[in-house]
């Protein structure tokens, strides 16, 4: 008995974790817009008018960081890019070591038999 009321007391944490990451992640996504609950508003007033302003600061933000990631992510592929070809090299350089190995190895068990 004891053990059911503590198994659903975890369930119900788990759950209700569940669902406010969901419900802030649905505030996020609402974000963008300014008059999408459906309510009326009087666009000339003064609170609608912060409300833009805010959205636009928010916005271009917004923009300056997209860039400055695309940027690094290009950064990051050229250096990536160089990256790839010298551990081909590298890769190259170590199957000629192993294969040298081998057949030295080869060598020596024939001599040795």
């Amino acid at each position: 008995m004891q053990l059911t009321v503590v198994l659903q007391g975890m369930f119900c944490e788990r759950l209700s974790g569940q669902l406010a990451a969901q419900e802030e992640k649905q505030k996020k996504r609402k974000k963008g817009q300014l008059n999408g609950d459906g309510l009326p508003r009087l666009l000339t007033g003064d609170a609608f008018y912060g409300l833009v302003v805010e959205h636009e600061e928010t916005s271009a933000i917004e923009e300056v960081a997209c860039k400055a990631r695309k940027k690094l992510r290009d950064e990051r592929a050229g250096l990536m890019e160089a990256w790839k070809e010298a551990d081909k090299k590298r890769l190259e350089r170590n199957n000629s070591h192993r294969e040298a190995y081998h057949h030295e190895l080869g060598l020596w068990t024939a001599e040795c038999a």
